[in-house]
């Protein structure tokens, strides 16, 4: 286990008090004036403050951390949004490396309450790479991998009324995160949606918080500014690419919050990216390329027979996320950039 070697301990207060915490309310105040680091450093070095490090995903940058050799130093649990709960120990036999097929573990993430994770080329990389490293690790080093998503059995949703006691999932999050992360003293990187990461309102990490407050460094991507992204742009133009910079004692933090991803229940008035502690930047919005969907799961007509089958029970629309033909149509229709053409 990994200690933490300087913990904030910081209550939070209930309600919207909640929504409206900014990161230094919530967690070490970064130093006046710091400037970007190399986004693995900056990673690495904040797991000596805390206990979790939160970062939106998918993003290929941490893959390329958990292949960094001082990773598994840092990190006891890798926490992500894209495994069914359900499956946590073929999980753990897979990621100890015993024989466990591919095309069995992939049930972990295909099976979820979030049909983007079955399509998802980023898990379909993570887990693999995970088993990989652990091989070279002492037994008592050895990465797990803590799948997060509601235990849903899908052999058993018939009906819509089938699918909604698993929707609650900020809920499982956070109660996972508690037993097998905080309340054993394990440092866990953890790869979710924004949403379920920051400090205050209903997301995982505020509902831990009311428990562990102070214990979690949140890291939010740029995906461009929402106003003067062009002018903006070329005060990051000298950065490190990829690199990470805390809000606190920085002009990002004094941005006014509409200059970034504006949520339900964002305060007024608010500065910085309410609820984020850092900001991950890889490179100007307009060179952001698109996650691609997995090949594997495109050719697997069994699988793709299942989701339609699921799309039907559930009463999916057409368009809707349950139905393969959303993801090929969407595949179709996208060049290799987020934004552009």
């Amino acid at each position: 286990m990994r200690k933490l070697t300087c913990l904030a301990a910081v209550a939070l207060a209930a309600g919207a008090a909640l929504l409206a915490a900014t990161p230094s309310e919530s967690s070490p105040p970064a130093p006046t004036g710091a400037r970007p680091q190399e986004a693995q450093k900056a990673i690495l070095a904040a797991f000596d403050r805390y206990d979790v490090v939160a970062g939106a995903s998918p993003n290929d940058i941490f893959l390329d951390l958990i292949r960094n050799p001082a990773f598994p130093g840092k990190v006891d649990v890798i926490a992500v949004e894209c495994g069914n709960s359900l499956y946590q120990p073929l999980l753990d036999r897979y990621i100890a490396g015993e024989d466990v097929p591919l095309a069995t573990v992939r049930q972990v993430w295909r099976n979820t309450t979030q049909p983007t994770c079955g399509f998802s080329a980023f898990y379909e990389r993570l887990f693999p790479l995970v088993r990989e490293v652990n091989k070279s690790l002492p037994r008592a080093e050895k990465l797990r991998v803590l799948a997060c998503d509601p235990p849903i059995d899908w052999n058993t949703v018939t009906s819509p009324e089938g699918l909604a006691p698993f929707e609650e999932r900020d809920r499982t999050i956070a109660a996972l995160m508690k037993k097998e992360v905080l309340a054993k003293d394990r440092k866990a990187l953890m790869l979710f949606g924004i949403s379920h990461l920051l400090h205050g309102g209903g997301s995982a990490v505020a509902m831990y918080e009311q428990e562990f407050p102070g214990v979690t460094y949140t890291i939010a991507t740029h995906f461009g500014f929402q106003k003067d992204n062009e002018k903006l742009e070329q005060r990051l133009a000298g950065w490190p690419v990829p690199s990470v910079v805390p809000f606190a004692g920085t002009w990002l933090g004094q941005l006014d919050a509409s200059y970034f991803e504006s949520r339900p229940g964002q305060p007024p008035a608010a500065k910085g990216y309410p609820g984020a502690d850092a900001y991950l930047y890889t490179g100007p919005r307009a060179l952001i390329l698109r996650q691609q969907i997995a090949a594997s799961t495109v050719l697997d007509t069994a699988y793709l027979a299942e989701l339609r089958r699921r799309a039907a029970a559930t009463e999916d629309p057409p368009g809707g996320l349950m139905r393969p033909e959303t993801f090929f149509q969407r595949e179709l229709e996208s060049g290799a950039l987020e934004f552009g053409s």
